[in-house]
């Protein structure tokens, strides 16, 4: 077959994997046979085997994926793949292969901006790809930076976890933060990762400096997306693209805001949970992170504890105890309503069994709890939710 044959097999591969893996799993196996030898079929085939939960048929592929290509000249998707399923040491050498591919294919890009090459000479492979793949310089150069942020990430969590231990594991995780930081300062994830190693380093104050920069680069990204949705005809970009752009904000901002909660941000947490419900209205995750920061603002203001001290708060919450029967005028009861506005939201989300089906039953433990601290369900407003306020914890169908 032909390489756009190919091609057209891998795009409609691509397509089908993010809601049908099972379907897309099974058109590549029809093809495995003809394309057994090659690295962009193996890599494609590998990520339908991840999506459908096959690790160990992953691995296999991946593997022969990366020995058909061992510089990453066809896509660096299997060393990143293969990387974070081995871990350890050997993991972080096959991510590596794949950064140093990225890092050289963004040299080429910039020598195609200021017209020190062209696209006719001294392209490598993976980046003609690439150009086949994007069409465009600028949305190649996003690629790579999302890319980029993926890989250090992964090997930033190898050195945090897998390699704790070791005695350069400080060393490396600080040196792969400044290129992170070098390379890719304007993507929000990145200080989003940093402020992750800062806070496994104890330096609270670079933490919450990071976390601000996440936050505002986030909003703006997250601004321009909505203009883009909003004014579709003023730009030249795929509505779908711009969508699924727009969704995969959704677990950063999660992430992040997990990551304020640590440094005792309460209000900053609660508005970056805010702002992944926007995207997603039925995420019952950013709904409990949402209550669950407005709770701990509430024992913040109620014990008397300044927003310096605030961290130890996120740690030990279990040991303060909150006083839900307050009145108005009290400071801390804008966050208890708030905290049980989001909580609610999270139960009449759990009251749809199939949604309910693929939260994890600890999650859902943890909500009905904190909102019972909190004074229970609550309705915003009259609606026909079938839910008893009076009852709500037997309204939550099991698993």
């Amino acid at each position: 077959m032909s390489d756009s044959a190919l091609l057209n097999i891998i795009h409609r591969a691509s397509v089908l994997l993010p809601t049908d893996p099972e379907r897309a799993l099974e058109d590549l196996k029809g093809y495995q046979q003809t394309y057994s030898e090659n690295p962009l079929f193996l890599t494609t085939l590998g990520e339908a085997y991840l999506e459908t939960s096959d690790v160990e048929s992953a691995f296999t592929v991946l593997s022969k994926a990366c020995e058909l290509d061992p510089i990453a000249d066809k896509g660096i998707e299997k060393f990143f793949h293969l990387g974070q399923i081995i871990g350890g040491e050997n993991g972080v050498q096959l991510l590596e292969v794949g950064i140093a591919r990225l890092i050289k294919q963004a040299q080429i890009l910039q020598s195609l901006s200021t017209g020190e090459i062209n696209n006719d000479e001294n392209l490598d492979e993976g980046v003609k790809i690439l150009l086949q793949a994007y069409g465009s310089e600028e949305k190649i150069s996003e690629y790579i930076i999302s890319k980029l942020t993926q890989g250090i990430s992964a090997i930033i969590e190898i050195w945090m976890t897998d390699l704790c231990m070791l005695p350069q594991a400080e060393e490396e995780c600080e040196k792969w933060s400044k290129t992170l930081s070098d390379m890719c300062f304007d993507n929000p994830e990145t200080h989003s990762i940093i402020a992750s190693v800062r806070i496994s380093q104890q330096k609270l104050q670079d933490a919450i400096n990071e976390i601000n920069i996440s936050w505002d680069l986030f909003q703006k990204k997250k601004q321009s997306l909505e203009d883009i949705a909003n004014n579709p005809s003023n730009n030249n970009i795929d509505p779908d693209e711009v969508e699924m752009m727009y969704i995969e904000l959704y677990q950063p901002l999660i992430i992040l805001a997990k990551y304020a909660i640590e440094c005792g941000m309460f209000e900053i947490a609660s508005n970056i949970a805010s702002s992944a419900r926007d995207i997603n209205e039925e995420g019952v995750e950013a709904m409990y992170v949402e209550g669950f920061s407005n709770y701990l603002e509430a024992i913040r203001i109620q014990n008397n504890i300044s927003e310096e001290n605030s961290i130890n708060i996120g740690r030990e919450f279990e040991n303060y105890t909150l006083n839900k029967n307050i009145n108005e005028d009290d400071k801390s009861f804008e966050f208890i309503n708030a905290s049980r506005l989001a909580l609610s939201s999270a139960v009449k989300s759990l009251h749809d069994r199939e949604l309910a089906a693929q939260i994890d039953e600890e999650l859902q433990s943890t909500i009905k709890s904190l909102l019972e601290k909190v004074g229970g369900f609550l309705l915003k407003e009259k609606d026909d939710s079938g839910i008893d306020e009076n009852n709500w914890e037997d309204e939550i169908p099991e698993n």
